[in-house]
């Protein structure tokens, strides 16, 4: 628990910072079933994590690292407790797990999911 499994990256223009990072990194995007304006970046072989990329229209912060948790609701609890905020409501994405947003102390938008059992 509490380890970055996944990074969004926010843009104006998803698309342009899409051709950005596979000019340059060499990524492979790909289209997410769901929402529009999401694409699924695969960053390379090995050790490391993948990443996305969104349009600004459903978040704002330029990144967003997401964290796995074992209980969605517990780690709501305690960031609530910690002085965090969470954002939004749970979202249920099939095949993936469970999806909520919270803020920390200095306003930092984070991702957490609890993978589906």
């Amino acid at each position: 628990m509490g380890q970055i499994i996944h990074v969004e990256i926010v843009a104006e223009s998803h698309d342009r910072a899409a051709e950005f990072y596979t000019k340059v990194f060499g990524w492979q995007v790909t289209p997410a079933p769901v929402p529009d304006g999401y694409l699924l970046a695969e960053t390379g072989a090995g050790e490391g994590i993948d990443a996305a990329i969104m349009s600004n229209r459903y978040q704002t912060q330029q990144t967003i690292a997401w964290i796995e948790v074992d209980d969605l609701e517990a780690t709501l609890d305690a960031a609530r407790g910690a002085g965090g905020t969470p954002v939004g409501d749970i979202q249920e994405l099939p095949g993936i797990g469970r999806l909520s947003y919270v803020r920390d102390t200095e306003g930092v938008l984070i991702g957490l999911r609890q993978e589906r059992t």
